[in-house]
């Protein structure tokens, strides 16, 4: 087993060797930098690698990105792929807006050999990003030491100051190792400090696992991205560890001056969409560029900042409210009986809807009353056209020329009595007499 590990080992040497020294000469790269009025993409530059996405000012291929250090090679892998490279540094994303990128990060190693009874070559590594762009993220990525009997040091400087850390890693036995666990038995962790921009590391031979060269033989140390790092017992047995894609964080950011005097020379500065916004990097100079709020897309590039759909992408407005989306922004609205409860929900308006109901119930009430008095009118010249057409002003007429008489009006139900509902020989003969009158 610790023959297999051996050889492994030996077989990455080399590779390892190459990867360190072209770490080094990252720092050797040109800096020549286009101007920001050219910062527009031309449309032969590729805009991915096997899948990855490299958005402006990085760039592959020649005239395509912002300076030589944001210049991407796609080179293809052993297995077919396309993979973006700067120099042999490997790149798995990069985020535009946060000013990082995730990088493949090398494992430096030494291992105990019983033959010569000391330490077989193992491979140091060190990375000197001083004079570019990039910088060690303080807060994502973590310097772990891996080994039963194991000390490594990490000398890093964030060009004003030189720091070393070292950790231990310790164990007597594979039974006292846990799964994710590293707090010091077979594996151990320490920060790096703001602002790194160069780092070396180098193990202590005291320490050369001689003492439990029967289990592991090796031990490794790496900067590496906190989040994608879980301990396995197995780093300690077998070499699963060189078989796994280990990541760190760098930052990056534009130039080494402020936005505030950035902005002063409109000929370099790199925010070249109207809607953009310019911030100060947060890990040392240099600034970086995002949209404004409420938009989206590549903030390096003219018009790059397109106004964001949030009714479309996002749905923000709870139901029953309705979105509008607005140049930059939204805006909820709410149906009748509705009030806005915040930006984004509705709730049910009752003092509107009481208030409403009481306006229909009285609203009621008066057309009812209007309706009655037209009615009663309507009633009332009705009973006044028929007292005319059946001699009503006759009889008054008649009434006023014979006073001192006595006369008796009768209701109509009291004469359908008297005559058998209109059918008295009287009602006949007046019938007859009408119609005689008629005639003449």
């Amino acid at each position: 087993m610790h023959e297999n590990k051996i050889t492994t080992l030996q077989a990455v040497r080399t590779t390892f060797t190459v990867v360190a020294l072209s770490h080094v000469l990252l720092l050797l790269l040109p800096s020549t930098t286009k101007t920001a009025e050219s910062a527009t993409l031309h449309p032969e530059c590729p805009d991915n690698c096997g899948g990855i996405s490299i958005p402006y000012p990085f760039g592959i291929g020649a005239n395509c990105s912002m300076s030589e250090y944001f210049n991407i090679s796609c080179n293809k892998t052993d297995n077919g792929t396309s993979t973006p490279y700067i120099r042999d540094l490997k790149f798995f994303n990069i985020n535009l807006s946060l000013g990082q990128a995730r990088v493949e990060s090398t494992i430096s190693f030494q291992c105990y050999n019983i033959t010569i009874k000391g330490v077989y070559p193992g491979i140091d590594w060190w990375w000197n990003l001083s004079e570019t762009p990039y910088r060690y993220n303080h807060e994502l990525n973590k310097f772990v030491v891996i080994g039963c009997d194991t000390l490594a040091y990490l000398n890093f400087s964030n060009g004003l100051y030189s720091y070393l850390g070292g950790c231990v890693s310790k164990c007597g036995n594979v039974e006292s190792l846990t799964n994710g666990s590293c707090s010091g038995i077979g594996c151990c962790q320490i920060s790096i400090p703001e602002g790194t921009n160069k780092i070396s590391v180098y193990f202590d031979e005291r320490y050369n696992n001689s003492e439990v060269y029967g289990f592991d033989p090796c031990g490794y140390a790496m900067l590496t991205e906190d989040e994608t790092f879980t301990f396995n017992t197995n780093y300690i047995t077998t070499d699963q560890l060189l078989l796994q894609n280990t990541s760190a964080i760098i930052d990056w950011a534009i130039g080494n001056t402020t936005c505030d005097i950035a902005k002063a020379d409109n000929s370099s500065y790199a925010c070249r969409s109207a809607k953009s916004v310019c911030l100060n990097s947060s890990s040392g100079l240099g600034y970086l560029c995002n949209c404004s709020d409420g938009y989206q897309g590549n903030p390096y590039l003219e018009g790059g900042c397109q106004d964001i759909n949030e009714c479309a992408e996002q749905k923000p407005c709870s139901k029953p409210g309705k979105c509008h989306n607005t140049e930059g922004g939204y805006h909820c609205s709410c149906p009748f009986g509705w009030r806005k409860e915040s930006n984004y929900a509705c709730e049910l308006n009752l003092a509107l809807i009481l208030g409403t109901c009481a306006s229909i119930v009285a609203l009621s009430f008066l057309a009812l009353g209007i309706y009655v008095v037209l009615a009663r009118r309507k009633l009332s010249k009705m009973m006044e056209k028929y007292f005319e057409q059946h001699g009503g002003w006759i009889l008054l007429e008649k009434i006023k020329s014979s006073q001192g008489l006595g006369f008796t009006i009768f209701t109509k139900q009291q004469v359908e009595k008297a005559t058998n509902n209109f059918d008295s020989p009287i009602f006949s003969a007046m019938e007859v007499m009408e119609r005689s009158t008629k005639e003449q």
